[in-house]
Formats: C-alpha cells, sequence, structure tokens
C-alpha cells in the first residue's frame, strides 16, 4: 500500500463512518463529527495530488503531515 493508498483509505473510513449518539454529543464531539467530510475531503484531495505528481518513495516525506492524520484514523503507526 503506498501512501497515497492510506490517505484514501482513510478518507473512506471517515465517509462510511455512522455515529450513535450524535444527536446529544458534547460540543468538542459534535465540532469533530462535523470536520470529518471536509478531513476526508483534504485526504483524497491529498492523495490525488500524490498519485499523480509523486513518485511513491517521495510520498511519505512529501505528505508527512497527511500520512500522520490517516493512520490515526486507520489505526496504524506505521506503514502498513
Amino acid at each position: 500500500m503506498t501512501p497515497a493508498d492510506e490517505l484514501h483509505a482513510a478518507a473512506a473510513k471517515l465517509r462510511a463512518a455512522t455515529f450513535r449518539g450524535a444527536i446529544t454529543a458534547t460540543p468538542a464531539v459534535a465540532a469533530l463529527i462535523s470536520a470529518r467530510k471536509p478531513l476526508a475531503l483534504w485526504l483524497e484531495n491529498t492523495a490525488t495530488s500524490l498519485a499523480a505528481n509523486t513518485h511513491p518513495g517521495w510520498q511519505e516525506y512529501i505528505a508527512a503531515d497527511a500520512l500522520a492524520v490517516a493512520r490515526a484514523i486507520l489505526g496504524t503507526k506505521d506503514r502498513p
């Protein structure tokens, strides 16, 4: 799996997520739930750009911040 693939996977996971009890969520949790769509879009756009413009060997370095977020979402610490 390339770093761009990881970003796509994290975006897909965010888009597919459902949240029970979201109606009674605290303001902080509600804000995080609201942030998932723009966050998924950012991850997807970064992945698309990486895949089109960056050699897979460099993707890890070019998108380090996006990969850190994606790996937190996916529950992976390093490259799978």
